[in-house]
């Protein structure tokens, strides 16, 4: 569909309210319920863990079954991942972020963490990034780790603003950009445009002292990305900024394929788990 003929809020499953409110409607996307069953054919055990209640948080730990049966392997690496919807949409528990995590779990192998955070326009940012970061302080001091080997680096998917794609992807987008410029509406602190700090990181040369810390630290940082997705300028403008910082950064962009493909095409994943082990392992 052009972007032209799309209905933001009808694409993204919302009514705006003569309030400012909006009243959320079902998009359809099934939820998968954890499960560590030994009776079912799994190729990863689930768990659901409460990290703050008060504001219904949670993550999700994904442990390869080969590893489960196996008591005395190695620890594997810890993947942390916050799953997309630009911070309006989905769960750790939509099924195709659980199928996803599943893959990735598996083919690498690793433990994964999916983080389940608070959605705006309900709870505008910083709230998911304050909730991811509650999270990473409880997996650093959870005992639920046993499994997993904890490096001091955290890959992440993130969400980035499309400022236009220069390739001139503009019909059949996903998403398309008049989606995409509501859901940063609805997510950004009111009153902000998008070259504030939680939608641009790289306004202003990065926040001050963030990237030399992460360069001193020794952080290795890797972007994926696809030249059929909007939002791909501001990744490779991303990649840019952290070279100049003197970041190890690592670049890695297809073509022909278009935004968040790994999670909506299962059969995706595979190369993307190769990208990922080899940058774990390196």
């Amino acid at each position: 569909m052009s972007d032209q003929t799309t209905d933001p809020y009808a694409y993204i499953g919302m009514v705006r309210n003569p309030d400012g409110s909006v009243t959320r409607h079902s998009l359809g996307f099934p939820n998968t319920p954890a499960t560590s069953d030994p009776t079912l054919p799994l190729a990863a055990f689930t768990k659901d863990i409460p990290v703050n209640q008060s504001n219904n948080t949670w993550l999700r730990i994904f442990l390869p079954r080969e590893t489960h049966d196996s008591p005395s392997a190695a620890k594997l690496p810890l993947v942390v991942y916050y799953q997309g919807g630009s911070f309006v949409l989905c769960s750790a528990a939509s099924s195709m972020f659980h199928d996803f995590c599943t893959t990735v779990s598996v083919e690498i192998p690793a433990v994964i963490v999916s983080v389940d955070y608070r959605l705006a326009p309900e709870h505008r940012l910083p709230t998911a990034y304050d909730d991811c970061l509650e999270a990473l302080h409880w997996i650093n001091s959870s005992n639920e780790n046993q499994k997993a080997d904890i490096a001091p680096s955290v890959l992440r998917w993130g969400q980035q603003d499309p400022v236009g794609n220069k390739a001139g992807h503009q019909q059949d987008e996903t998403p398309p950009l008049s989606a995409n410029d509501l859901m940063w509406e609805l997510a950004l602190p009111v009153g902000v445009d998008r070259d504030h700090e939680y939608c641009n990181p790289t306004v202003g040369g990065g926040p001050s002292g963030t990237w030399d810390e992460i360069r001193v630290l020794g952080w290795r940082v890797l972007v994926i990305g696809c030249d059929g997705d909007p939002l791909i300028d501001r990744q490779v403008e991303l990649v840019k900024v952290l070279e100049e910082k003197g970041v190890n950064v690592v670049g890695k962009f297809g073509e022909g394929d278009y935004h968040a493909v790994e999670v909506m095409e299962p059969a995706k994943a595979g190369p993307l788990c190769v990208v990922i082990k080899e940058f774990i392992s390196a």
